[in-house]
């Protein structure tokens, strides 16, 4: 049972301890820092040193474990790491079967299992028990490559390593234990006895092999098993030299090796190693390659060990045993042969006489033994010897030894050679036939030397020693090497008098030897005929002299018998040897070197006059642009290939004929690939546009058509004595169609010639895109190529011919990668040409039935690459390239998904991916790290397509349900498998291991690929709870990416990234409250000290008194400490934000313009637009080659330089765009990260606190760097968008925090305050005040957002700093007529209000306000409303009045006053029903908002009257506009409408008007004639608006409606005086102001009987419907209204009466004497006048008795709240539902009383501002009562007794109703005042006069005073003044 095994620990099986040993080993031994890591490394090795001495012994089988194991089927067993487990009964018997086959302990084997268990998700489709297998040899590979690493890092003498020399000697001592210890012994028995046939048959007997795949990987890891073993004697032999008992054991293991050679014959690389040991055991090479060579030599056992040479000497004497492989005999008796004859340089030589008289023996029996012809037919067979640097050197030092200090054995051969020529040729006079045991030796020798230095793919240059004395250019006096001199030498001689069987070999032997460019030049000129003593036999002249002979003699053809126009008389038929054609075969190979090698080389063959003949031969002589059109011209005169179309039955034999007839016949076709070799690489330099112009249409076309038809077509029909050659030509094919398609560029001009050529044949890559894009049979050969080599690859076995199968695939997946490319324009093209060939589009055709398998399996089986990436790395990255050109459309995408999805085995495909991510990066080279980007720039594309698509599928989505639901497990995990997003976590995480190296694009495109997923959002949830459950990935992650963000762009990308990604966890884990991972991550960005969470009380507002002092203590005192050091704020002030921008160069040839254009044309249509660099190339090449002239000509070289320097400059361009596109993701990053920490991060995370000392901070650091900078736009706009958002936090933050002080204060009933971030830091805030200012000034005036962005920064800021704590008491203190009237600039209160120096506003100077100005009435709308807004404030907070003469002297004010009156029509626009904008509406509001500013200081009033405002406001149209006033009113929601009604739009214009009315009065007072006179003409010019609203009104309209009303009714209250019509005689008739004004008076009059506070008006003032009936207490904005009209009615009629005369000798009145409706209203009638002109005194009294009332109960609800507020921080769930909405019940308990306090807090504020207006009711009632009973009791009762009733036949005179009367002229008898007195009797009782002197218990001494008086005096006016 899995659940048994999966927890395993993986300390004791055979893999993990050996891995954890290579990773340490190998991680400690590439670090440079290694002192750290010493102690792991040593004791690592310690642990193992058993191991190491028992290599690869396992611990044996043990019967009472396995009896212990059976037991713990039924009993159960301990298993490390799990406990107590039963093991079933599969576990069982894998064990066993584990155990047997490799004699393994079963606990062992069971801890091999567990550990696979584990594994399973990393090979996927394998069960257990395989896995078990794969990590056993995977564990032995592991433990040996320890070993290897440690032999690497002994001190000797090939290689040093950078490792400490104390780490050098633990190895070196730690390795000489292991060799103490039988090391080498151990190891050739292993090699003894790892048997591959017989392994894989113990495997199959135990099915313990897997499928094709499983098989590869066993014999791949058996296999690399013993190659280590051989390269760790090959390493230890080459670095220490061997001791003489090792070598004595190598040279006994190689006698008896039996040499099987492979199908290929060769030496396999374990045997090749162990000879490579053999051979450098024996090696003196040293003494000539190192100055030292002399003294390290001596260190070498095979001199320091006594006894060494004659103990080797006597194992190698031929007559003792017999070796099974006598060639390898010969090879060590070679060898040492050469050590022996190194040896007698040495001192040691003297005391080995005997051993050096081998010399000869040995080299005679090695030369007889046929050595060369071994080592060229087996040894070099094998390609690890030219890749294998050591090796490789080691061969070629034994080589050049032999002939430097051997010289006279290789003349000796020589001679033998010369002597073996004569012999034959005597034989060969004679017409006999040569014996075949001729000596060979020294041709033998020349092959060996041509075949080892044929290949050269370390490009060591080895073969360089032997051509230093032939090189012209060394001086006279510079000493030459002598073995360089004697190298030379040979070579040289042994051209000389060459014979012609050494002719060949002596050709190939130069050729090898020129395969180099320095080579192949001093070859070159060796051949030279003018080198004085060269044999005139080996010469160019007599090469192509040569060539000239053969080509005239063998040239004549034999014309057809009928044909009598080319008949000859006589014919010759001349023949040529097969000695002649090699070599023929051998000049050609030599020249081909040198022509490839060496340009100057090619250049001086093609030009030379005696050599042209041989232009037509030569490829090779076409690799250069300068000779290319000449051999196009060669070939296409000499019909080699026929284009010219011919009517004569002859034809000349061509290729064509010899590709039919002759190689077809003989199976090879030598003479087709040379022609697609030469057709390869004249294309190289470009196929000439008038190629064969003249006889035939000019273009490529019958090449094409026979590589097409001739060859391509027909390579799988024809016969093949190679079967590789078959995919050799048709790699050579594909290779030419790749490359035609790779340079072509569709255009319409080729749609044309194709239609009708009659000028030029079309690109070839035009009919390479017509094949590919109809069902063709080329078409159908790549894709049938493609099949067939993916299920030769999906065998997983050796393939012959493995190379050129592979090139062929590879060209055929290139082509349709550059096909897919180009398909789009291609077809764009097409539809708008002529062509009227049917082509389908070439993605639809790759998914179409595949005909071999009847299914849409072609992208399948594209696809199926990428699981053979270890082998075919390149087809894997071309394979990812054609899905990523495929899933571009969305249309083909989703059928691919189709398709995938109903593939029965689509999930090897997914591994296949991940596999290919997964690869280890010390192994990856560029095209593996290219080819996990084409994967992740794979998932990033497909990823916004409709799920599922391709990215859910590679990334393991659970395809089948909502993506959403997916949930990622650990691989393994409840059988979770291991998918392409587990790699991609495990790339990051690789990227911040300091071992290993990620490429940064690649590192780059996986923190994308990351936040992409978690910003889509189907795949966001399941992404970060994968990330979540890896331990601190954000900390370790930005920690380290932080570290390197400096290192280049894409260095800053892969941050950006990840803040980016950062930014959306903080926002989703703030959301859902996650506390402790929040404040770990806060922690990380803005280093907070550390606070116990624990100890904090979840459910409180606010943190307990003792964390609350320990965090202001931490973020009071140590805040400069704090500040500039978090991660945040380093992030933003370590860049240079100031790009530089690209100096554009001095043109010598260039027009600057026309070049800019150029430049702007190539851009490409990427963000950011980058210059297409191959684009713009081009473009300026053909305008070169367009160029005409001889002074064009003469300049071309200059002009390429130019082109040269354009193209530096592009790359610039680039560069600099590049950078700055990387830093504006880079400040958009850090920009949303903040935005989130600032915005949704609760104040339970963090507090408000630790919030403002952040933003603090955070806010002066970044202004500083950046307020003084010139910025890019794009920057600017995101940091000043942030330091607005800062701000405005800022200011919440405060406000919170303060709001928080009161509830802990109501809390603990303390008047205790603590400290304030904002008040204790005024320096910071003036800093910041500073660099914003400074910001302003340089910020560019054409950058409007960065303007708005600014100007709303400052307006925050300026509120921040103006913000009121406590206005309570205010409330308390004043009166309404003295809060109104006598208002000025406040001056703030100290205790509690932000204070900054004097000096602190004076940075503001002209400059700025000057700015600030021209930004109020020019620029964009929301700019203008912002500077006018700042501007506003500014004034508020200064008071400075320069600034506002300032505004007014330059113009400014005058300049907005005129913009209003302007907007009128724009404004009447806006009351449309259905505006078009309503921009105009908001600019207004803000002129009229700083102009309603300006007025509360008297300065800005009086310029506001001298610049005539209120007269530009009466003449504006669009205050007549009033709409209907109504009851259905309503309040305006922005959230469900933008666009408000009708009715809000006018009172957003008309309301200003009104309060700047009322600013003008507060400022200069009602006693300002002027003022009051504009503010009344005002009104009166806007009558008919007025009577609307006074007419309409009612306590039932809404409260916007009342709102207007309020303060509608405020002014004219404030403006009524008696001297009125007095002062508005200078602007309109008397007689009409009088009327207006007595209109005006009647409607305010009118409005007293309808505000009246009875019990239903204010039951139905306080019904809101929005708000929950069952909360308690509610408050009215409506009521609130009502209480404000009243007390403005009131006022209005105190100014009517009131006398304002300078004795006070007579006064007004208004009201008529009657009571009888009061009491009638009081009692719930409704109330009429009993004279419609003339309200009743019994209104006042009715007022006075209600509002007597309402005070009372108001006052008992006012102390409830109060006490109910300082409950509420300890009330519970329960008792909090009384004062807030069911709404918010959703949220914790610390939210709802955080909510219950603000909204009992508004309540209290309501019913303290409502207790107060009804102070100011009382107060004006009495004051009315009083003055009517002081004029009818005192003065009304004398004149009715003496005159009796006064007027009582005429109406009332209009002059006598205005308060300009000296008296009222009321009907008033006797019995009217008799009857008030007696109603005011039986209403001012004792009971009633006691409460009405209650009102004023809280009230001041004056207050309690005037009421007093009023009511004595009234009182004695009605019981004491008699009436009769």
């Amino acid at each position: 049972m899995s659940e048994a095994i999966t927890g395993s620990n993986k300390s004791e099986d055979l893999w993990n301890p050996y891995k954890e040993l290579l990773r340490i080993v190998t991680s400690y031994l590439t670090n440079q820092v290694q002192s750290k890591n010493f102690s792991q490394f040593e004791n690592i090795l310690k642990k193992h040193k058993q191991n190491f001495f028992s290599l690869l012994q396992n611990p044996p089988k043990n019967a009472k474990c396995r009896e212990e194991l059976k037991k713990g089927m039924e009993e159960g067993i301990n298993i490390r790491g799990r406990g107590a487990q039963t093991l079933s009964k599969e576990l069982y018997q894998e064990t066993i079967i584990l155990s047997d086959m490799y004699n393994l302990n079963e606990y062992a084997a069971l801890d091999l299992l567990c550990t696979a268990q584990m594994q399973i998700p990393f090979y996927p489709g394998l069960p257990r028990g395989l896995i078990a297998v794969l990590l056993y040899y995977d564990g032995r590979k592991s433990l040996l490559s320890a070993l290897r690493a440690l032999v690497q890092c002994r001190k000797g003498i090939a290689w040093s390593l950078k490792v400490t020399i104390e780490t050098e000697r633990f190895v070196t001592a730690y390795t000489d234990q292991l060799l103490e210890n039988g090391l080498f012994t151990r190891i050739f028995e292993l090699l003894r006895t790892l048997d591959l046939s017989k392994e894989l048959e113990m495997l199959q007997q135990n099915v313990a092999l897997g499928g094709p795949r499983h098989q590869n990987q066993v014999i791949e890891l058996f296999n690399s098993i013993r190659l280590l073993l051989a390269d760790v004697v090959f390493l230890w032999s080459t670095h220490c030299g061997l001791p003489k008992q090792t070598t004595v054991d190598l040279i006994s293991y190689l006698k008896g090796l039996k040499l099987e050679e492979e199908s290929t014959g060769k030496l396999d690389n374990v045997n090749l190693f162990l000879l490579g040991a053999l051979l450098s055991a024996v090696d003196l090479s040293i003494l000539h390659t190192r100055e030292d060579g002399e003294e390290v030599v001596q260190s070498l056992p095979m001199l320091s060990e006594y006894g060494f040479v004659d103990g080797v000497a006597a194992e190698l004497v031929p007559e003792k045993n017999m070796w099974a492989t006598e060639e390898l005999h010969a090879v060590a008796l070679f060898a040492f042969a050469n050590f022996l004859s190194s040896m007698r340089s040495l001192p040691q030589s003297q005391a080995l006489h005997n051993a050096l008289e081998y010399e000869s023996l040995f080299i005679d029996k090695a030369i007889e033994m046929n050595v060369f012809r071994f080592l060229h037919d087996i040894v070099l067979e094998n390609e690890a010897i030219y890749n294998e640097d050591l090796l490789y050197r080691r061969m070629h030092h034994l080589l050049t030894d032999f002939i430097v200090q051997m010289n006279m054995k290789v003349t000796d051969m020589r001679i033998k050679a010369d002597d073996s020529a004569r012999t034959k040729q005597g034989y060969a006079r004679n017409g006999i036939e040569a014996p075949t045991n001729l000596p060979r030796y020294f041709e033998d020798f020349l092959y060996f030397i041509a075949k080892f230095y044929e290949k050269d793919p370390l490009n060591l240059h080895l073969m360089l020693d032997y051509w230093c004395l032939l090189d012209s250019s060394v001086k006279e006096n510079v000493r030459i090497p002598p073995k360089s001199a004697s190298l030379s030498k040979f070579v040289k001689s042994a051209g000389d008098r060459i014979p012609p069987t050494l002719f060949v070999p002596y050709l190939n032997m130069l050729a090898s030897l020129s395969n180099c460019q320095q080579a192949a030049r001093y070859c070159f000129n060796m051949l030279k005929p003018i080198n004085p003593g060269c044999n005139h036999t080996i010469t160019w002249d007599h090469f192509f002299g040569s060539f000239n002979q053969y080509y005239s003699n063998l040239r004549q053809e034999m014309p057809p018998l009928t044909d009598t126009v080319y008949k000859q008389r006589t014919t010759y038929h001349k023949g040529i040897t097969t000695q002649e054609v090699q070599g023929l075969q051998a000049v050609l190979k030599l020249i081909r070197v040198i022509a490839v090698n060496d340009d100057f080389s090619r250049l001086a063959l093609c030009e030379h006059p005696g050599w042209a003949p041989l232009s037509t031969l030569l490829a090779a002589l076409s690799k250069s642009y300068e000779t290319a059109n000449q051999m196009w011209n060669n070939l296409e005169a000499s019909q080699i290939l026929v284009t010219i179309p011919s009517t004569s039955s002859y034809q000349p034999r061509g290729i064509q004929t010899e590709l039919d007839e002759i190689e077809t016949r003989f199976e090879t076709y030598p003479l087709t690939r040379g022609l697609l070799t030469l057709l390869d690489t004249l294309t190289d330099s470009g196929i000439p546009r008038t190629l064969g112009a003249g006889p035939r249409i000019p273009g490529f076309d019958p090449y094409f058509t026979f590589i097409v038809n001739s060859v391509f077509l027909r390579c799988g029909s024809r016969p093949y004595s190679n079967p590789d050659e078959k995919w050799e030509i048709t790699g050579m094919c594909l290779k030419l169609f790749e490359k035609f398609i790779q340079h072509y560029n569709p255009e319409m001009s080729d749609f044309q010639n194709a239609v009708a050529p009659e000028q030029f044949n079309s690109p070839p890559g035009y009919h390479i895109m017509v094949q590919l894009n109809t069902k063709s049979d080329v078409l159908h050969m790549i894709l049938a190529i493609i099949n067939e080599g993916i299920n030769m690859f999906d065998t997983y076995k050796p393939i012959s011919g493995q190379k050129y199968i592979a090139q062929c695939i590879l060209s055929c997946l290139n082509i349709i990668e550059k096909c897919l490319a180009l398909q789009t324009k291609f077809f764009n093209l097409l539809s708008s040409s002529p062509c009227s060939i049917p082509m389908t589009s070439f993605s639809k055709l790759l998914l179409s039935i595949n005909p071999r398998t009847n299914r849409p399996d072609h992208v399948l089986n594209i696809a199926k690459f990428t699981s053979h990436q270890f082998v075919l790395p390149q087809h894997c990255l071309t394979a990812v390239k054609i899905l990523l050109q495929l899933t571009n459309s969305a249309v083909i995408h989703g059928q691919l998904m189709s398709i995938l999805l109903s593939h029965i085995d689509n999930k090897s495909l997914r591994y296949g991916f991940f596999e290919c991510l997964d690869s280890s990066p010390e192994y990856d080279d560029e095209i593996v790290v290219a080819t996990k980007e084409a994967i992740l720039t794979l998932i990033k594309q497909c990823l916004p397509y409709k799920a599922p698509n391709f990215a859910h599928f590679l990334l393991g989505f659970d395809l089948t349900k909502d993506i959403t639901a997916t949930i990622f497990q650990s691989p393994g995990l409840l059988e979770s498998p291991r998918t392409c997003i587990h790699s991609l976590f495990s790339i990051m995480n690789t990227g911040i291991n300091p071992v290993f190296k990620v490429k940064p694009t690649l590192l780059e495109s996986a923190y994308q690929t990351l936040y992409l997923l978690t910003s889509n959002s189907k795949t966001s949830e399941p992404t970060l709870k994968l990330l979540r459950m890896i331990a601190n990935f954000f900390e370790s992650h930005i920690s380290d990416r932080f570290k390197h963000a400096n290192d280049g762009i894409h260095e800053l990308n892969q941050l950006s990234w990840l803040l980016m990604t950062v930014a959306i966890e903080l926002k989703l884990c703030c959301r859902t409250k996650q506390i402790h991972y929040v404040r770990q991550l806060t922690q990380l960005l803005i280093d907070l000290p550390f606070v116990d969470n624990s100890k904090l009380d979840p459910y409180s507002l606010i943190p307990t008194k003792n964390n609350l002092g320990e965090i202001i203590t931490t973020y009071g005192s140590t805040l400069e400490r704090q500040r500039g050091i978090s991660l945040l704020t380093k992030l933003i002030t370590m860049f240079d934000f100031g790009i530089k921008e690209v100096t554009t160069p001095q043109w010598d040839f260039f027009d600057n313009n026309v070049l800019n254009n150029l430049l702007n044309n190539c851009q490409t249509e990427t963000s950011p637009k980058l210059v297409d660099i191959k684009k713009l190339h081009k473009i300026l090449m053909d305008e070169l080659s367009a160029v005409q002239g001889t002074a064009a000509l003469g300049q071309r070289h200059a002009i390429l330089q130019e082109i040269e320097k354009v193209l530096v400059h592009a790359l610039n361009i680039n560069n600099t765009r590049q950078t700055a596109a990387s830093m504006v993701r880079f400040v958009d990053s850090w920009r949303q990260v903040v935005q989130v920490l600032i915005i949704y991060m609760p104040y339970t995370i963090l507090s408000a606190y630790e919030q403002q000392n952040f933003q603090l901070s955070l806010l002066e650091q970044v202004l500083k760097k950046i307020a003084n900078v010139v910025l890019l736009p794009d920057i600017g706009n995101l940091l000043s968008g942030t330091v607005l958002l800062l701000l405005e936090n800022l200011r919440k933050s405060h406000m919170y925090s303060e709001k928080q002080r009161k509830i802990e204060f109501a809390n603990a009933s303390t008047n205790e305050r603590h400290p304030n971030v904002i008040q204790s830091n005024p320096a910071i805030l003036k800093s910041i005040l500073n660099k914003l200012t400074d910001w302003i000034l340089v910020a560019d005036v054409t950058a409007q957002k960065l303007r708005v962005n600014l100007y709303g920064s400052l307006v925050t800021f300026l509120h921040l700093i103006s913000i009121e704590h406590d206005t309570a008491s205010e409330v308390e203190d004043s009166s309404y007529v003295n809060r109104l009237d006598n208002s000025r600039l406040k001056i703030p209160n100290e205790s509690y209000t932000v204070q900054l120096s004097p000096d602190s506003f004076s940075i503001f100077g002209e400059k700025f306000i000057e700015i600030l100005c021209h930004d109020c009435i020019g620029g964009q709308e929301v700019c203008k409303m912002l500077a006018m807004a700042s501007f506003s404030l500014l004034i508020n907070l200064s008071g400075n009045i320069n600034w506002i003469v300032y505004m007014s002297g330059r113009g400014y004010l005058k300049y907005l006053i005129q913009g209003i009156l302007d907007g009128d029509k724009e404004l009447r626009l806006v009351l449309e029903p259905v505006p078009e904008n309503i921009r105009c509406l908001y600019v207004y509001e803000s002129k009229m908002s700083l102009l309603s500013r300006l007025a509360t200081t008297r300065v800005g009033s009086e310029l506001l009257l001298e610049q005539h405002l209120l007269s530009y406001l009466s003449n504006m149209r669009v205050f007549d506009y009033h709409p209907e006033i109504s009851k259905q009113w309503e309040d305006f929601e922005e959230a469900e409408n933008f666009i408000p009604p009708i009715e809000h739009r006018y009172l957003q214009i008309w309301m200003p008007c009104l309060y700047i009315c009322n600013a003008i009065l507060t400022s200069l007072g009602t006693e300002n004639q002027s003022a009051v006179v504009q503010i009344m003409h005002f009104l009166l010019s806007h009558l008919d608006a007025v009577e609307l609203v006074l007419r309409s009104g009612s306590p039932f309209l809404g409260a916007a409606a009342l709102k207007e009303l309020s303060i509608l009714t405020s002014l004219i209250g404030r403006t009524a005086n008696n001297d009125l019509v007095t002062m508005l005689e200078n602007f309109t008739a008397p007689q009409d102001n009088r009327a207006y004004l007595y209109r005006i008076q009647k409607l305010m009059l009118a409005l007293l009987g309808k505000f009246i506070l009875t019990d239903s008006n204010v039951r139905d003032l306080l019904c809101d419907p929005a708000l929950n009936e069952n909360i308690s207490y509610q408050t009215s904005e409506r009521l609130q209204h009502t209480l404000q009209i009243i007390s403005n009615l009131m006022l209005y009629a105190r100014n009517l009466v009131a006398n304002h005369g300078i004795d006070h000798s007579c006064v007004g009145v208004i009201f008529q004497p009657t009571l009888s409706d009061s009491v009638n209203n009081v009692n719930g009638k409704h109330y009429k006048n009993f004279n419609e002109h003339s309200p009743s005194l019994g209104v006042i009294i009715q007022h006075l008795i209600l509002t007597v009332q309402y005070f009372h109960k108001e006052k008992s609800t006012l102390n409830f709240l109060q006490n109910k507020l300082k409950e509420i921080p300890r009330m519970d769930t329960t008792d909090l539902k009384e004062f807030i909405s069911t709404a918010d019940n959703r949220y914790d308990l610390s939210i709802m009383r955080e909510n219950a306090y603000e909204l009992t807090a508004e309540k209290l504020k309501n019913k303290k501002s409502g207790i107060g207006y009804c102070t100011f009711i009382i107060e004006h009632a009495l004051y009315l009562i009083w003055s009517h009973l002081d004029y009818y009791m005192l003065k009304a009762i004398t004149k009715a007794k003496n005159h009796g009733l006064v007027n009582t036949n005429r109406s009332i005179d209009i002059d006598a109703t205005l308060v300009s009367a000296s008296e009222a002229m009321w009907k008033v008898s006797t019995d009217d005042i008799s009857n008030l007195k007696q109603g005011l009797v039986s209403i001012f009782t004792d009971s009633f006069s006691s409460q009405l002197l209650g009102t004023t218990e809280n009230c001041s001494e004056s207050d309690k005073g005037l009421i007093e008086v009023l009511l004595r005096k009234v009182k004695r006016l009605i019981q004491f003044v008699p009436v009769k």
